[in-house]
């Protein structure tokens, strides 16, 4: 029973190993000019040249379409890559696992095949009707069309825990940001953030000009600095001040109303 439940986690280690290795393939070879370069030539200059992800996206001519499969050596080496590695884990960490290892890479890259030719080539299978095969079929016409998103083509695995996983929803939810974005920048400010910005401004001026008397501040600074960092203490001692030279009339609030509340502090204190 432990051996049989060995076995099946083997085999499920390496259909999600699978969707790492497409991604890693994809990504970091595909679409990128490295050795060997025929990968980089043949799936970014021509497969995303010829199909798009517009209406070129679907082969429509008639006869064999090409450059939709990958070449006949891709799976040797595939395989031969991995022999070891699947030898190593029959050998040292779980017994009796190594065909099962070959035959879910098998498994894997036929699979993939398949999809991949349906996605490019609807030709009404059973598998088109399928709500994951429709999820795959616009996940993978997303990577034609923004090519950094979107790796994987089987299982979007990789493409989730890296990061690169774009959806239809979440461009709509970024076109809308971005919309919205340049609405609230085409938006003029309003009187009243100006009026904040300016006081604001004003106020960290009038706080940098303060007087200091060596390394403390003197008791008229030190109130002066207090009704400063108190707004509303500061502006209910100007209405105050209001009342009573102009009885219960009560004005805007502004900078030069600031100005002479403190120049009328300095004056008390100066007497």
């Amino acid at each position: 029973m432990i051996t049989t439940l060995a076995q099946l986690g083997t085999a499920l280690f390496w259909i999600l190993y699978g969707s790492f290795f497409e991604w890693y393939w994809h990504c970091c070879w595909m679409h990128r000019p490295r050795f060997p370069r025929e990968a980089f030539h043949r799936h970014t200059l021509v497969h995303h040249t010829r199909y798009k992800g517009d209406e070129s996206f679907y082969f429509q001519e008639t006869g064999h379409p090409d450059h939709v499969l990958l070449k006949p050596y891709a799976l040797p080496a595939i395989l031969a890559a991995h022999l070891p590695v699947a030898w190593l884990v029959d050998r040292f960490l779980v017994h009796h696992t190594l065909w099962i290892a070959l035959g879910t890479m098998l498994l894997y890259f036929f699979t993939y095949e398949y999809v991949h030719w349906n996605i490019h080539v609807p030709r009404g299978h059973f598998i088109e009707r399928l709500r994951w095969f429709q999820f795959l079929r616009t996940h993978h016409k997303l990577h034609h069309r923004y090519h950094r998103w979107n790796f994987c083509v089987l299982l979007p695995l990789a493409d989730l825990i890296m990061g690169t996983l774009l959806t239809e929803a979440m461009l709509a939810r970024r076109t809308v940001r971005k919309a919205a974005a340049k609405l609230e920048e085409a938006k003029p400010t309003s009187v009243k953030r100006r009026r904040r910005r300016t006081s604001a401004l004003a106020q960290d001026s009038m706080m940098a000009a303060l007087p200091r008397q060596g390394r403390r501040l003197s008791l008229r600074a030190r109130r002066e600095r207090f009704l400063l960092q108190n707004r509303w203490l500061l502006r209910w001692a100007f209405f105050s001040e209001q009342r009573k030279a102009r009885g219960r009339a009560k004005e805007p609030y502004s900078l030069a109303d600031l100005k002479d509340l403190l120049t009328l502090h300095r004056q008390r204190e100066d007497r």
